[in-house]
């Protein structure tokens, strides 16, 4: 009598194997643990993120949602890329956990914003918002009311006997406070002097200006006599900052004229006595964006 061996067919060796390597997968998932920080390199992270995103796959054939969320989302720490968001909010959903699916939903369409799903994802990120609300407002409603403390009743204090009225302390009156006149007679004089001043500088420098522009005219007209059309714009051209400077300078010698007059009035009517002690005349010089200001205020 001859022994018979009984030989496994072809595809039942093929599915036992398939089943070997998926265990096998599922247990390196489980076995790796996610790095706690990135590298610095760009091609260490991008290694890192393929290697996870294949663990997350081989996780999520096994059926074990758990340990592909943890790959999905390794990979995700590596390199954000969009299909691994949209991986991980598919197997997060899947796996109930609802704030992360919402989250990763919404880096899908942050990192891909042209997404032919766009639509479809968006719906999903309404209703997972829905759904997060609904198991808020459930958890707080079954949650039992925090009841406080019984406060205990304070003791009454005792209110301390009347003091008997005296005689109420006098009220110091606020020292008096006396303001020094101001001295007008030696702030108009140095005034007066820095006035002349400027008036004396405008007119020095009027007159200087003056004087080469006029030469530039001279010589512009003499080249322009003799036919030389180039060179006597040249001097015509030179000649213009000389004599528009001139023109400002005599204009500011002329106020401060003015001013200085004004003022030289101010000092001989106070000390003839026929003005208040008080400083009321005011002279100020500032620029303005098309020239120079000259402003005096007086009482009279």
């Amino acid at each position: 009598m001859k022994n018979s061996r009984v030989f496994p067919s072809l595809p039942s060796s093929l599915s036992l194997l398939v089943c070997g390597l998926t265990v096998l997968s599922a247990s390196a998932v489980r076995a790796a643990e996610c790095p706690t920080s990135s590298p610095d390199r760009t091609e260490e992270r991008r290694a890192l993120a393929k290697e996870w995103f294949a663990r997350a796959e081989a996780a999520e054939n096994a059926n074990n949602d758990v340990e592909a969320v943890r790959a999905y989302a390794c990979s995700m720490k590596m390199v954000a890329h969009a299909f691994t968001a949209f991986n991980l909010g598919r197997v997060a959903e899947r796996s109930g956990d609802l704030e992360l699916a919402l989250k990763s939903y919404k880096a899908y369409l942050t990192l891909k914003s042209d997404a032919p799903d766009k639509d479809e994802v968006q719906a999903k990120i309404t209703d997972l918002q829905e759904k997060i609300k609904e198991v808020k407002e459930n958890v707080v409603g079954t949650e039992p009311a925090a009841t406080e403390p019984t406060a205990e009743k304070p003791e009454e204090a005792v209110a301390p006997p009347p003091e008997k009225p005296g005689k109420p302390s006098p009220i110091e009156p606020p020292p008096m406070v006396t303001e020094q006149a101001p001295a007008g007679g030696g702030t108009s004089r140095l005034l007066v002097w820095v006035v002349g001043g400027v008036g004396v500088a405008a007119l020095t420098t009027g007159i200087i200006t003056n004087i080469i522009a006029r030469n530039d005219m001279s010589d512009c007209n003499s080249k322009a006599d003799a036919g030389s059309l180039a060179q006597a714009q040249s001097a015509c051209n030179s000649a213009k900052p000389a004599a528009y400077t001139s023109y400002v300078m005599f204009g500011i010698a002329g106020a401060a004229a003015v001013a200085e007059g004004f003022l030289l009035y101010r000092i001989w009517s106070r000390s003839s006595g026929g003005g208040d002690s008080s400083e009321d005349t005011s002279v100020s010089l500032g620029w303005l964006p098309g020239g120079l200001s000259l402003s005096a205020r007086g009482r009279f």
